[in-house]
């Protein structure tokens, strides 16, 4: 059974919503420029001073076989950093400066005309979107379904801070975009699937012992969400793997980038299903975040063999057989 985490104590909590309330009402009255170069200043600090994030981010970048050099390391690190800086500003602007026009649908022909409405359709096809906490994710719920022109529900982790995640959550849903926390369990995922709306998850981040299958993931173990997988061998819809890229020197531009669909045709083994579709989702996301590192979030523990109490298990550890 999966841990449960401690909660935070109300002191806790105000202290860190306080300070992010003042910040957010200032970047929230600065042009787009501005809250970028403030927001970086900050975060140039915060790399300096949060030694703990700043040590595993480069410990990772080498895991991942990124870098074999330090030095060469922790520059990339300081970018990373600062690509999350702007994510900050630009969940703050999102309603002063979203708009349709500024998002750019990217992948193959085959996948971006089975998600976007074809000539004389109302709306693109079906999917089970999964993603990761890459570029601005913020923005993705709104933006595919816009795009798609089919309502979507994404499947989602609260909030530590609860007040912090109101804010965070006002910008994220909309009317064609609903939320639904995963302690609510998969039904009313399946409602939806069966509503014919889209779902989106993010799996990038480690999932509980309950929740997850061990998968390889740039090359070591990670513990990817398995719902997807469920999702997909019941229903039968399509898996689309999708990153919301950020647009160098844009204003509030963003490519939806889309890898290849994945579509998986049982075998009556349940386990070896789950696992192998599971894999499947957890490569494609790969693919995509090695295209454009430096845009992904690095700092948490994806893997289980680093950074984690039980990483000496896993020293020798070999990806599961997946085929038929």
């Amino acid at each position: 059974m999966a841990k449960k985490k401690k909660e935070k104590s109300t002191f806790r909590i105000y202290a860190e919503y306080l300070p992010f309330c003042l910040l957010y009402g200032v970047i929230h009255i600065l042009p787009l420029k501005t809250g970028y170069a403030l927001s970086t200043f900050l975060f140039r600090l915060l790399y300096l001073i949060d030694r703990r994030h700043r040590v595993r981010t480069v410990q990772h970048l080498m895991h991942a076989g990124m870098f074999t050099d330090k030095a060469e390391a922790s520059r990339f690190a300081r970018k990373t950093y600062l690509e999350f800086a702007k994510l900050l500003v630009e969940v703050v602007k999102m309603k002063q400066l979203y708009s349709k026009a500024k998002i750019f649908v990217t992948g193959s022909q085959e996948t971006i005309d089975y998600v976007t409405p074809a000539p004389g359709k109302e709306s693109g096809e079906q999917v089970i979107i999964i993603t990761a906490h890459y570029g601005n994710w913020e923005v993705a719920g709104t933006a595919f379904s816009e795009q798609a022109n089919r309502p979507m529900t994404s499947f989602m982790r609260s909030f530590g801070n609860p007040l912090i995640g109101r804010m965070i959550l006002a910008h994220r849903a909309g009317k064609l975009h609903e939320l639904v926390d995963k302690t609510e369990g998969i039904r009313p995922i399946l409602r939806a699937a069966g509503a014919g709306r889209n779902i989106t998850m993010l799996i990038d981040q480690h999932a509980a012992s309950g929740e997850g299958v061990d998968c390889e993931f740039f090359g070591h173990p990670a513990r990817i969400h398995m719902t997807p997988a469920l999702l997909h061998l019941k229903t039968g819809i399509p898996i689309m793997p999708e990153l919301t890229r950020r647009r160098p020197g844009s204003n509030f531009e963003f490519d939806l980038v889309l890898g290849d669909l994945i579509r998986y045709e049982p075998t009556g083994n349940k386990q070896h299903d789950v696992q192998a579709v599971s894999q499947l989702c957890a490569t494609a996301l790969e693919k995509l975040i090695r295209e454009e590192p430096v845009q992904w979030l690095w700092a948490p523990r994806h893997w289980l063999d680093i950074n984690r109490r039980e990483a000496d298990k896993y020293k020798n550890w070999q990806p599961p057989r997946t085929t038929r």
